[in-house]
């Protein structure tokens, strides 16, 4: 198993896990709050915007782990 496949392995587990998936929503719903709260401060919302953006990034980083050992995968199979 090359260290691709090993890498979107355990990014495919935690990506699925629902332990994961609960503590992804709510701090991004935690987050959201902000944006709805009429009295925050602007430092909270650049927080916030912060927060959720890494998180997006995260998600993002496991997504193309995966595809990139689906492709790795894909070429192998063509040789």
């Amino acid at each position: 198993m090359t260290e691709k496949t090993e890498k979107a392995s355990r990014a495919e587990a935690l990506r699925v896990s629902k332990l994961f998936q609960e503590f992804h929503a709510e701090a991004v719903a935690d987050q959201v709050s902000t944006f709805s709260n009429a009295d925050a401060k602007m430092e909270d919302i650049a927080e916030a915007h912060a927060m959720i953006r890494a998180l997006g990034k995260l998600k993002a980083k496991m997504d193309r782990a995966v595809n990139a050992a689906k492709h790795e995968r894909r070429n192998q199979g063509k040789k």
